[in-house]
Formats: structure tokens, sequence, C-alpha cells
């Protein structure tokens, strides 16, 4: 029952420019909050240095950036409730399923091969990665392919956590997809800073999804444009040290900053690595 905002960040918020538009959300599963402190910090990060920064502002005045800093509000302050000094593990949202379980998996709900098999997702309610009903019977999902509908992003970055990967689809068997070395054209450019290692789900974490939101965002061309769509794993845990939170922050501004570079096609893939990118990201770590 919780409100689901978006944010968007340009130079002329109420307007919908011509101008390449890019999407990031964070807090898909409500135990992963790195995925949206790194996401607050740094859309300060580009309201702050706008005056002050070349790259920055050149960014914001040509580029619309959308932002859904937290998909799973429910969960999210369920676990809030539950642990209030952090570390509460509750990973779906809460739809009551009416067995005596709660929750439904929003990284298996999206429509895009929902429910193809039961190991990227499960048809069990008690399951960490119960699927639900139908694809899209959850409104978290709705909402966000409402939004992916209204706009026509190039790109878009569904941050989770944890492991230090960067995912790219498809989620489901080792297929590559058609678009497979421009994804790793585009992955290459935005770890060059953070190391993320980076891949297929299998090639990374090792495991089949199904219903996510990359394989949907990548593959539903009929609803919506082609987005390509990463999921970066942030952090060595679910609750990394405190110690630890900022520079996870600034290693995934880089990558953010990396990922609106390559949005607006401004630098050749190829020789990215003399473009301001490489200066701005020098400058964040």
């Amino acid at each position: 029952g919780l409100p689901l905002y978006h944010v968007k960040i340009s130079d002329n918020v109420s307007v919908n420019e011509n101008e390449p538009e890019l999407l990031y959300t964070a807090i898909h599963h409500a135990r992963e909050p790195q995925s949206l402190t790194q996401l607050i910090f740094y859309m300060w990060y580009m309201l702050e240095n706008y005056a002050t920064d070349d790259e920055v502002k050149y960014l914001v005045d040509n580029t619309q950036m959308y932002f859904v800093p937290m998909v799973n509000p429910d969960g999210y302050i369920y676990n809030e409730t539950t642990d209030p000094n952090g570390g509460g593990m509750w990973r779906k949202n809460r739809r009551n399923n009416g067995d005596g379980t709660d929750g439904v998996d929003l990284n298996r709900n999206y429509g895009y091969e929902w429910g193809i098999d039961n190991q990227g997702s499960s048809p069990n309610t008690s399951s960490e990665t119960y699927r639900g009903l139908s694809a899209f019977s959850e409104q978290e999902t709705r909402a966000v392919a409402w939004l992916s509908e209204q706009h026509q992003f190039t790109l878009a970055l569904n941050y989770h956590a944890y492991g230090n990967y960067l995912i790219y689809p498809w989620g489901t068997g080792t297929v590559l997809t058609p678009d497979s070395n421009t994804f790793i054209a585009l992955a290459t450019e935005m770890t060059r800073v953070n190391n993320y290692v980076f891949g297929t789900g299998v090639q990374t974490v090792g495991y089949n999804v199904n219903g996510d939101s990359d394989d949907w965002m990548y593959g539903e061309n009929t609803t919506n444009n082609k987005i390509y769509s990463l999921t970066p794993e942030v952090g060595p845990s679910f609750w990394p040290p405190q110690q630890d939170i900022l520079d996870l922050n600034k290693a995934c501004v880089a990558m953010n900053i990396a990922t609106a570079q390559l949005t607006g096609n401004l630098y050749e893939i190829q020789s990215v690595t003399d473009s301001p990118i490489r200066e701005e990201v020098d400058k964040i770590v």
C-alpha cells in the first residue's frame, strides 16, 4: 500500500525533450539496501556538481534521466520495521498470497518468458523466487513497465546486491542475445573503474532467471522499444559494513556516469577510454 515514486533529473524536467532517455532502478528485492544507497548518492552527485562540473552539466542538459529508487517499498519498510538497525532479510514484496504466505519476487514477475520453467522462478508461494499468479500480477512491476512504455529508454540499470557483477540478458540458459557483442562492449566501459565481473546470469551468479526486468526490457519490443538493460549487483554482501558504503557508492557513480554518456552515443565505444568518461571517473574515485 505504500507509494511508488519516480524522479526525473534533466535541465527541463517538466518538458519531454528530444533527448536520449535512460532509466535507473533499485530495490526490486527488499534486502538489498546498497542498491538504493548508491542511487541516492549518484542523484545527489549530479545535482550538487551541476553548477561546477562541465561534464555533469552536459549530461543533465542533454539527457533525460529517470529513477525509481525503490521499486519495492512495502518489502523495504517491512525490513525496516522488523530490523530497525539493519540486517533484515525479507526479499519479496508483501502480497498476501492467501495461503498463510506473503510475497512475490518482483524480479520474477515481468512478462517476457514469465514462468517458462521452474528453475528460473518458482510456482511455490513460500519460495524466495515465487513468480506470482501471472505475469505482471504485481502493481510494482506494472508500474515499471508503464514507465518504460511511456518513454524511449535506450539503456537501463536495474540495481541489485550483491556480488560485484554486471549482468545482462539472457537470464535463462546459455544462448546469447543477438546483441551480445554490444552488451559486452557496454559492460566493458561501464566496469572500467569498479572492475565488476560481467556476463549473463549463468556466467556470473551461476543460475537461471526468468520473468526478470532485464529480459523484459530488452526482449519485449511490442509495447516498448528495445532497451539495453543490465543489472549491477553491488558490494560484498546484502548489508555491507558501514565503513565500506561510501567507496561502494563512488564505484557505482563511475558506472552510472558511463551509462549516461553511452546512452547519448556521445562517444564511440571503441575510443571511450580517452573520453571525458575517463576524466570524470578519475575525479570521483
